[in-house]
């Protein structure tokens, strides 16, 4: 009898040992409400340091609600999303699945919201004629003599070859924070024969170099006395990607 009541002292006392050692529910298991500071944002986790207790970790989703308790803030912000939060705000939230359908802003640090970053300016392009003077380091530099004027650009690629000194030609120019580069060179003057002239499309068809060809004519009247058949030398601009214009034609009978 004594070692009956002996087991069932032990098998009591083990029972309530145990219940002072099960781990209690977790905040998150219990939807428990934290405040802190985000101290790091890695994609769409947040690091949450609060007082007193250990940091969290909680995701965010694109359409977690994000919400700025202050009026000043809301106007800082006047769109907010997940995109908005940064270390050094003050956030509670609902620490339910450990991510978060809506997070609170409670404090925004000195600065406002983030600075947008200045886009790069877009490279410009222009076109310019010119009379090569000489190529030189390689094919990679080139001096033209430009409405009178010498100007040395740097070439890209092999865009030289073929070329010569005393060729007139059209540059291709991209201004790249304020290095002039040359992507593209062109002969100024071409010679082909008339395969079919347009003059109420302002369109002329011509075979170049055994291949036919069809540009824009800047002026109608260009095409005037032009015949299918006649072999002519022409100037042509590139005006835009794809859309050759010839501005000059000296016909060849």
């Amino acid at each position: 009898m004594l070692r009956a009541f002996r087991s069932k002292a032990w098998l009591g006392l083990a029972f309530l040992v145990a219940g002072l050692f099960t781990p209690s529910a977790s905040a998150q298991e219990r939807g428990e409400e934290v405040v802190g500071t985000i101290t790091a944002v890695d994609n769409l986790t947040l690091t949450v340091k609060r007082e007193g207790a250990s940091d969290v970790q909680v995701r965010v989703t694109p359409s977690t609600e994000v919400y700025f308790s202050d009026s000043g803030d809301r106007k800082l912000f006047p769109n907010p999303n997940v995109n908005d939060l940064r270390p050094g705000m003050g956030v509670r939230f609902v620490y339910g699945t450990g991510t978060l359908d809506r997070i609170v802003v409670h404090y925004v640090p000195s600065g406002g919201p983030p600075a947008k970053p200045t886009p790069e300016p877009r490279p410009t392009t222009e076109q310019i004629k010119a009379r090569i003077q000489s190529i030189n380091r390689g094919g990679r530099e080139l001096r033209a003599d430009v409405a009178g004027r010498t100007r040395t650009f740097r070439v890209e690629s092999r865009e030289t070859r073929g070329f010569a000194e005393g060729d007139l030609v059209v540059l291709t120019v991209e201004n790249r924070g304020g290095d002039q580069v040359v992507t593209r060179i062109d002969p100024s003057e071409l010679s082909g024969i008339v395969r079919s002239v347009d003059t109420r499309r302002r369109s002329i068809t011509i075979e170049v170099n055994g291949r036919d060809e069809t540009y824009t004519v800047r002026d109608r009247n260009l095409l005037d006395d032009v015949r299918e058949g006649d072999r002519i030398r022409f100037e042509v601009e590139e005006r835009s990607i794809g859309s050759r214009v010839i501005t000059a034609i000296n016909r060849r009978r």
